[in-house]
């Protein structure tokens, strides 16, 4: 009923009450004035009543009504947001599906992607080789590098040093090649052209183990190149005419490449290891090999659990400030920094934290000389207090017997490398 209706029916009951108030004394003198009005007000009071019972009645009617409507709407909502959901959730499975689809395509473009480069570093690696064979050759031969000395010949470690335990990588058969001796620069440098124009580039590693425990932690990478007559050259041999010759930074990208295809392999098989990859100065100084580096670990920051940069400290403290911001960027994707060929314990620890340096790497002979010396003011333990206390782990290399070991285990060293622990091994990547 409209609000017109409503108003029509008070206007009505009303005149009735009011006729009936007014007209009754007059249609039967009998009743009085008053009785005659009594009734009226009754009357209008009775209808006004019924009026309210109707008016309510019709307002639940209305809201019964418009609750079943509400009803009928949630349903129909309900049975909407429940296509809704299942489309959702379908959605959702192909997303996963194609996320996952990606993730092993993008895996396997990376994997190419990084056979490309390699490929391409050899390249110019070679076109650099070989235009460095057509130049004449430096009449200067250093005297260490025309008679290097061959590797110390270490038996297996568990023979001769006891238990040495932890991750084994794979490695090739034991006949590993002897050091070619004799060779000038010229000589030096042909071998390396032709070791990589016929794929005879080989990654060794050398275990660096806990101690006392002697369990290995990680491996150092070193790159060494095998000859047509089944002999290799090693770094000491070829990194100064590397350098002379611009072809170092050449060189630390093959050596970068080989390290992230064995950390990939690692990682395929769950092995919990560490390698150090050494990167030059003369790399870092490289705009090109710079630029390249950063982009290429903004794609491979899933390897930063498994790969230690490792620098000279000539090349830290020589840095500038695209060393420190390099250095920041790599920390800041979890990538660990090693300094290496250090001169003194008396380093500034502080400032090599504030750099994100997590190891220390010094020769055991500078170890022991600087703590045996009359004029040394370092205590042992104050050593291992002092590194502690930045967060940093010091690594002693080139430990060669047991009672070196002995002398350098007051200082509760973390770690030791040396062939006591085992000699550079060529293992199989790619």
């Amino acid at each position: 009923m409209s609000l017109i209706q409503h108003i029509l029916v008070v206007v009505t009951y009303t005149l009735v009450a009011a006729v009936v108030a007014v007209g009754l004394p007059q249609l039967m003198p009998q009743v009085g004035q008053v009785p005659a009005t009594v009734f009226g007000v009754v009357f209008l009071a009775g209808s006004a009543l019924l009026h309210e019972v109707f008016l309510r009645q019709e307002g639940e009617n209305r809201l019964t009504e418009r609750m079943h409507e509400l009803q009928v709407d949630y349903d129909e909502s309900r049975r909407r947001l429940n296509r809704v959901l299942e489309r959702v959730d379908a959605l959702q499975r192909e997303v996963k599906l194609t996320k996952a689809q990606a993730v092993k395509g993008r895996d396997r473009n990376r994997e190419v992607d990084s056979v490309i480069a390699e490929v391409k570093v050899l390249q110019g690696l070679i076109e650099q080789l070989s235009t460095a064979q057509q130049a004449p050759a430096s009449d200067q031969a250093i005297a260490s590098r025309k008679e290097p000395a061959a590797p110390r010949t270490a038996a297996e470690p568990d023979t001769v040093t006891g238990a040495v335990t932890g991750p084994m990588l794979p490695a090739a058969p034991d006949n590993v090649p002897e050091v070619a001796t004799g060779l000038d620069d010229e000589a030096i440098l042909k071998v390396v052209r032709e070791g990589l124009s016929n794929n005879r580039v080989d990654l060794y590693l050398q275990p660096i183990v806990s101690l006392p425990q002697r369990k290995r932690k990680y491996y150092e990478a070193f790159t060494r190149i095998r000859d047509d007559h089944g002999g290799m050259v090693v770094p000491n041999q070829y990194i100064a005419i590397a350098e002379r010759e611009g072809l170092i930074t050449a060189i630390d990208n093959m050596l970068l490449f080989r390290c992230v295809q064995l950390v990939r392999k690692s990682q395929n098989d769950s092995q919990h290891v560490g390698f150090f990859c050494n990167i030059s100065a003369h790399s870092l100084t490289d705009r090109h090999f710079f630029r390249n580096f950063v982009e290429f670990v903004a794609d491979n920051a899933v390897l930063a659990p498994n790969l230690i940069f490792e620098f000279a400290q000539s090349t830290i403290v020589n840095g500038d400030q695209d060393m420190t911001r390099l250095l920041d960027y790599l920390a800041a994707r979890g990538f660990r920094f090693s300094i290496d060929q250090v001169a003194t314990l008396n380093l500034d620890y502080a400032e090599l934290a504030r750099q994100h340096f997590k190891f220390v790497k010094i020769d055991a002979m500078t170890v022991m000389n600087e703590l045996q010396s009359e004029d040394s003011q370092i205590a042992p333990e104050d050593v291992k207090r002092m590194i502690e206390r930045h967060g940093i782990d010091l690594i002693v290399e080139k430990i060669e017997s047991e009672p070196m070991l002995l002398d350098l285990l007051d200082l509760r060293i973390d770690f030791g490398q040396g062939y006591l622990f085992g000699e550079p091994r060529i293992t199989q990547v790619g």
